[in-house]
């Protein structure tokens, strides 16, 4: 099921994107889950609490914080989450690409284009939950998106692999052999023990970091520069 999470303080814009997403969804077969905010705000507790979705649609202007500033706030919590901005003014477009929108809807135009908008979404989600992990245990089976995946801890001898919507699993493999047969630039090494998914790091602060779910996890001194250099980079700083 695919989240979408829509922010627009008009509550008429925002009765006329459900109607839009309800179509959508049964054209296409797509089940999904909707968050509405009237309030930027209201939002930014959910991304702090570690809630993010798939797919947002944000609106521009709106009083307080404007949909560009929002999207930054997204973008410091998600990395691959699909933007769609919805306007009333096309010139708007050049400052909305910055924050790597996936697309820019007209308001007036709405009907027509957000659906091809929400087109492009979707296969941006679906692509970037290509990569899935299987694992075997004993007589136990996981098929694991990457995306799923928080954090990798060696423990003793094993590895204990945390995910977000299932139980801790373990693994005998090392942890290099591990990382290695992932290969996914989201993951970096934290420790010799320990690699993490920078789409759940919330906070860098000292030598640890803060994930999403609340979790610290220490940084070892070897790996500090490193780490602090690819979410800067992957943050936009």
């Amino acid at each position: 099921m695919i989240r979408i999470t829509v922010c627009d303080d008009s509550e008429n814009d925002i009765q006329l994107i459900k109607d839009e997403l309800e179509r959508y969804g049964n054209k296409n077969h797509l089940q999904y889950s909707l968050t509405c905010f009237y309030k930027p705000e209201l939002l930014l507790y959910e991304l702090k609490d570690g809630k993010t979705s798939d797919i947002y649609i944000l609106d521009v202007s709106m009083p307080g914080m404007d949909g560009f500033e929002l999207a930054g706030q997204i973008r410091e919590y998600s990395t691959t989450s699909a933007i769609i901005f919805l306007t009333s003014h096309d010139e708007q477009a050049a400052e909305g690409y910055k924050a790597r929108a996936l697309r820019f809807v007209i308001k007036l135009n709405m009907e027509r284009d957000l659906p091809e908008a929400l087109d492009c979404a979707v296969k941006e989600v679906f692509k970037s939950d290509t990569d899935v992990l299987t694992l075997r245990r004993y007589n136990d089976y996981w098929r694991i998106p990457y995306s799923e995946i928080i954090c990798v801890n060696r423990v003793a001898r094993q590895l204990i692999i945390s995910t977000e919507s299932y139980a801790d699993i373990t693994d005998n493999r090392g942890i290099k052999e591990f990382f290695d047969e992932l290969n996914d630039r989201r993951f970096i090494f934290i420790d010799r023990s320990c690699f993490v998914n920078i789409d759940y790091i919330s906070q860098i602060s000292g030598y640890s970091l803060k994930l999403k779910n609340g979790v610290s996890l220490p940084i070892s001194r070897r790996s500090m520069q490193e780490v602090k250099q690819i979410l800067l980079e992957q943050w936009g700083l």
